[in-house]
């Protein structure tokens, strides 16, 4: 039995129903989301299409959850292209059997693969917009995106499930250990402040009349603004100084950017590797996981995952 046993559609239409005041009508489309259960329905009369999202539980506290949902109104009201939670009977979160559950308006766009060079520079002043109003948060609830934190917090995960085999745990683990003596010293001084955390071109979306709308803040992290800029480029920095440069002059018509920081780029690999390891480990009790990734956690994929890490370390 997984964790959305009892998410069934009818389950799906009540709580929905209840929340809104409003009868649906008999629309439920599931959309593609591996973490949570992400919905879209339409109301009965109105026709208005809305995406209901219930957050897989014991992933997030309600109050990161609400911290996430404050973040996107503030910047929604700072008109930062973003899509905040619906409020209803004064409140963003609402809850469903064991799992929080949040409604948003449908805003439907097309992907962006490919950017010009007035696309980077646009990409780079949403971005410093974000920090503009992240940096303002001195705390957060929200995970702290450096290797102490965040990758031991990854490694416990994955020591605690069956998808980190027992013939690598000692590799894993010496091989962590080795990642953090280098890596995590790194992270004394750059400032930290409240991210977007994952963002990379599949959470921008591009609306007809409106641009690019940045989407998914259910990652949002405390952390060096270097997080919010290095995944969203076509490959390692040695090879995308143009695109670079693009994208730092868009975010310093807003706010000043410390290249210094560009050297985190490759810890920050290594905690991507750790952290996406993580993350199927959270999946892989789902019943479609081996579909959807099949050759992940075999022999193969440790081998290499911890021979990928400890390049990483070894060029930090």
């Amino acid at each position: 039995m997984t964790v959305w046993a009892d998410l069934t559609h009818d389950a799906v239409f009540n709580a929905v129903e209840q929340t809104l005041g409003r009868k649906l009508s008999n629309v439920l489309r599931q959309r593609n989301s591996y973490i949570n259960r992400v919905y879209e329905v339409e109301e009965h009369d109105s026709r208005e299409r809305l995406i209901v999202k219930f957050y897989r539980p014991g992933r997030w506290a309600k109050e990161q959850i609400l911290e996430e949902h404050a973040f996107l109104a503030e910047l929604a009201a700072k008109e930062v292209p973003v899509i905040p939670p619906l409020i209803f009977n004064g409140a963003t979160l609402h809850f469903f059997s064991s799992m929080f559950y949040a409604l948003f308006p449908k805003k439907g766009g097309r992907s962006l693969d490919e950017f010009n060079q007035e696309g980077w520079q646009e990409i780079g002043r949403h971005v410093a917009r974000i920090h503009q109003a992240g940096a303002l948060h001195r705390s957060s609830t929200r995970v702290t995106w450096r290797p102490a934190a965040a990758t031991r917090q990854h490694q416990q995960t994955l020591n605690a499930s069956s998808f980190l085999p027992p013939d690598f745990r000692a590799a894993f683990d010496r091989t962590i250990d080795g990642f953090l003596a280098k890596a995590d010293p790194l992270f004394d001084t750059p400032d930290q402040l409240l991210l977007h955390g994952d963002l990379h071109k599949g959470n921008l979306i591009h609306r007809p009349n409106e641009g690019i709308l940045i989407v998914d803040f259910d990652d949002a992290c405390f952390g060096p603004a270097i997080q919010d800029l290095w995944m969203l480029l076509p490959g390692g920095l040695e090879h995308v100084e143009e695109e670079l440069g693009w994208l730092l002059k868009g975010y310093e018509t807003f706010r000043p950017f410390d290249r210094r920081t560009l050297r985190l780029v490759p810890a920050l690999r290594g905690m991507r590797l750790v952290h996406f390891a993580a993350w199927l480990a959270i999946q892989s009790n789902e019943p479609d996981f081996g579909v959807h990734f099949p050759e992940s956690g075999n022999a193969r994929y440790w081998k290499e995952l911890i021979a990928d890490l400890q390049e990483v370390t070894a060029s930090l």
